[in-house]
């Protein structure tokens, strides 16, 4: 768009906007050309007019004092809010009615790819959705945005558009009903964050569409892909020319402009879109500022030199009422043709042009200009005449000076002046001057019409013809409302699809035109047209380069993975209220000994019995991977649970990491006791198991860390190990009494290898078992009549050295072993159990004799 002035306003903004913020800022206590001031500065914003108006009357010091300005302000400001909250309760609640009456696209139904995908609504964003659906139905700008090659630019100019093609592909490919844009809108956010594009806010699809189709055009430059710049200002930027006409000092001043136009706003009161466009082509300023500072009035007429391949009206329906003193909404019936042919709006070279077509041109813009002239309506001018006409039927009010009307003066019956006519004179002229108006309004209005179909008969052979291809609609109040719109099927260039945010729905083009004219809902209609070129909107076959496929299935695979982890975190709730209702566990045995083999039988027992912190944590992570393995099969990418478990765990923070190592390090201990418990020895000790048993016994002991929650269990297979070389000291003596010395002195020096080494062993059970061994050598003695054999039995001749292998076991269950540990007890041992304990509860050694005596029955069952 070279050479070419920034997008001009004129065809976007009708003259009517201005004329309502006139009279709406004027009622209020604002001068006039305050307002027109306003109005330039603001750049024709809407949005901001109203801060600018009060910044410009502040500085002016005007006589509208401060309060005034503000309650101005927060009057307009609390009826555009009740208006906004009531418009769009209405507007949602029909939106809701009419998607739960519509059946849904199936997935299925998107196999053919022949179904449009619906987008979902982000909140309040459905004039966001409007728009991208009606730009995706057209197949050129589609396949431009295909072909953009981004390079793997990383601007927010390059992620913009990037994720533009990703949204564009997904519209195209997916099997979805609808798709989330989310990445589009914040990408778009963060690269034009002044691109009137606010989350939960509602926003004007037109303003919107600009500042959307200017950040595309800026972000093409941005990354020099020029020549699709080129092509993308060529499909949506018009050409046209600005001619402003005024007056200065009695001299015809007559200035040409050549600017860029997009979107032309037609005022809804036109009724029709080829009128509307034709009077948005004229703009009257009444005060316009010259070079001199002059104020006069003005005329801007624009005329299209090149029209864009699509052609864009905006239906201008919102108007300040000043009895309500609130802009409300023009819900007029609104016509316009499912073809246009744009070269009746076009300027044509005068040399090319046949004379009649110039004489026509001449004579429509007379009409124009006269129609102009009489007012803005057959309406208006009937209500003024009206109004007139009830104040002399009432006889009220008494007019100051004579007002002269076709070279008569009138005034009040009762003045007496008898030239003046009467009232009921009056009412007969001012008749026949309404009736005067209206009928040259009307023929003024049958003749353009006549000129213009000339015209089209005239330009039949140069056909410029644009195709209706999307509806855009508004359902809703002035200010706030809900936006969707209908679409034409390019498969057929027949059917025509309801795209209302995620539901997609067939519709006729009967019922799109009877919607769109307010048949079947007043306050649902046109708010936006779009036309497309005829021999350029068709194309063959829509190509995306493998590069973009290849970028949107990683994109694909990165947003499935997004949404398992979305799934995954939100499980957070239900796994705190399983966790809140798990209790501690606790021992089911009763005996000391037992609940220490049932500790250690039971890795969620051991932590809950001696380290209740880490068992909380063990029972999270355990309840973690429970719960999301459950929704396994609900997920996009199944096969990444321990992935997403480790998410879980670091996102929700329901685990502190650093009792994970001491876990650990807690589970190694526990399996390597649980692996010595295994091994244990629990039955009855006899002459020809001794020797092993005790030495296996002995080793396993040894091994037992001493930590706190391993001194239960130490002291208990203490106890049992002290207990076995009192047994051992019987089996000496059993062996005695056999006269098989040789096996006494091996169990001794067995005893005797193990007591050396007293750290195991109470100093009183040691002293106990010297004496026993003593008093076994001593009966050695007598059988054999050996001196030696006391030596044998009471001193260490050699320290065996023990060699038996500890196996490390898999970790098993030791409940069954309990109650071999409660049989070993009773059965085996109970004898030198008591004996143990009273010799550690009384600190003292037992008589030899009362020892024998206790084991006597044993000695002789043995």
């Amino acid at each position: 768009m070279k050479n070419l002035q920034p997008l001009n306003k004129s065809f976007r903004h009708s003259p009517s906007i201005f004329d309502q913020l006139m009279r709406q800022y004027h009622s209020l206590g604002f001068q006039k050309h305050q307002i027109l001031k306003a109005w330039q500065l603001c750049g024709f914003n809407t949005f901001t007019f109203h801060e600018e108006l009060i910044r410009i009357s502040q500085e002016e010091n005007q006589n509208l004092s401060e309060e005034d300005l503000m309650n101005s302000q927060m009057q307009l400001k609390k009826q555009l809010r009740d208006l906004e909250e009531k418009d769009l309760k209405q507007a949602i609640q029909l939106s809701i009615e009419d998607q739960n009456q519509q059946p849904q696209i199936e997935q299925q139904d998107r196999a053919n790819k022949s179904v449009p995908v619906g987008l979902k609504n982000l909140g309040n964003t459905c004039y966001m959705n409007a728009m991208l659906q009606s730009l995706f139905n057209s197949l050129p700008f589609r396949q431009l945005i295909f072909s953009i090659d981004v390079k793997q630019n990383k601007t927010n100019a390059g992620l913009f558009l990037l994720q533009l093609q990703y949204l564009f592909v997904q519209l195209q490919e997916s099997n979805s009903s609808f798709t989330n844009p989310i990445k589009l809108f914040e990408a778009f956010q963060q690269y034009k964050p002044d691109g009137m594009l606010i989350k939960g806010v509602q926003n004007d699809f037109n303003e919107l569409q600009n500042a959307f189709l200017e950040a595309i055009e800026q972000a093409l430059k941005d990354i020099e892909e020029e020549e699709l710049k080129k092509s993308f200002c060529q499909m949506f930027y018009g050409e046209s020319k600005e001619i402003l006409t005024y007056k200065e000092k009695e001299q015809e001043v007559i200035k040409f402009t050549t600017t860029a136009f997009g979107s032309i706003s037609i005022d809804a009161q036109d009724k029709d879109l080829e009128k509307g466009f034709l009077n948005s082509r004229i703009l009257i300023i009444d005060e316009y500022e010259t070079n001199s500072k002059e104020k006069v009035k003005a005329k801007v007429d624009q005329i299209i030199l090149q029209p864009p391949k699509i052609m864009q009206f905006y239906i201008n329906r919102v108007y300040y009422d000043p009895k309500q003193k609130l802009p409300c909404k023009n819900n007029a019936q609104f016509e316009f043709p499912s073809s246009l042919n744009i070269n009746q709006f076009k300027a044509s070279d005068p040399k090319s042009m046949s004379k009649e077509l110039q004489r026509l041109d001449l004579e429509e813009q007379r009409v124009l200009d006269e129609l102009r002239r009489y007012g803005t309506s057959k309406e208006d001018i009937d209500e003024s005449f009206s109004k007139i006409i009830k104040l002399f039927k009432r006889g009220e009010g008494q007019l100051d000076q004579p007002l002269i009307i076709d070279d008569f003066q009138i005034c009040d019956e009762n003045t007496s002046n008898q030239q003046l006519i009467s009232s009921q004179n009056m009412l007969f002229q001012l008749e026949n001057y309404r009736n005067k108006f209206l009928k040259s309004i009307q023929l003024l209005t049958d003749r353009l019409e006549q000129i213009q179909s000339e015209k089209k008969l005239l330009l039949k052979s140069d056909q410029n013809m644009y195709h209706l291809t999307a509806v855009l609609m508004h359902d809703g109040g002035a200010t706030s409302g809900h936006y969707y719109c209908y679409v034409l099927d390019k498969n057929d260039y027949k059917t025509w699809w309801k795209c209302n945010d995620s539901i997609v729905t067939k519709i006729e083009f009967a019922q799109v035109i009877k919607d769109a004219t307010g048949v079947s809902r007043p306050q649902s209609n046109v708010s936006g047209l779009i036309y497309e070129q005829e021999s350029w909107m068709k194309v063959q076959k829509l190509q995306i380069t493998p590069k973009l496929l290849e970028q949107l299935e990683e994109e694909r695979i990165k947003s499935q993975k997004t949404q398992d982890l979305q799934k995954v975190i939100n499980r957070k709730t239900n796994i705190i209220q399983q966790i809140s209702n798990c209790p501690l566990k606790a021992c089911k045995s009763i005996d000391p000994l037992s609940k220490e083999f049932e500790i250690f039988s039971n890795f969620e027992l051991f932590l809950s019995v001696n380290h209740p912190n880490v068992y909380k944590h063990s029972q999270t992570l355990t309840f973690i991977k429970q719960d999301l393995y459950q929704i396994k099969d609900q997920l996009c990418q199944p096969q990444n649970i321990e992935e997403y478990i480790q998410y879980f765990v670091t996102q929700s923070k329901l685990i502190n990491q650093s009792i994970e190592k001491e876990q650990a390090s807690l589970q190694d201990e526990f399996l390597k006791i649980n692996s010595l418990l295994q091994q244990l020895p629990l039955k009855d000790l006899t002459q020809t198991n001794f020797q092993e048993n005790v030495q296996l016994f002995f080793l396993i002991l040894q091994q037992i860390p001493q930590k706190n929650y391993c001194l239960q269990l130490f002291k208990g297979l203490k106890d049992i190990f002290q207990i076995m070389l009192l047994k051992g000291c019987f089996l000496i003596d059993l062996s005695i009494q056999r006269q098989d010395i040789n096996q006494g002195i091996q169990i001794a020096q067995q005893i005797l290898n193990l007591i050396t080494d007293n750290k195991i062993i109470d100093d009183i059970i040691v002293k106990q078992i010297q004496e026993n061994l003593k008093s076994s050598a001593d009966q050695a003695k007598l059988i054999s009549k050996r001196q030696d054999n006391i030596d044998q039995f009471t001193k260490l001749k050699m320290k065996s050295k023990i060699s038996i292998i500890l196996k490390l076991l898999n970790f098993k269950s030791l409940e069954p072993n309990i109650q071999s540990l409660q049989n070993f007890q009773n059965n085996g041992l109970q004898l030198w159990m008591d004996q143990a304990f009273k010799i550690i509860s009384t600190q003292k050694l037992l008589v030899q004799q009362d020892r024998l005596n206790d084991e006597a029955d044993i000695y002789f069952q043995g």
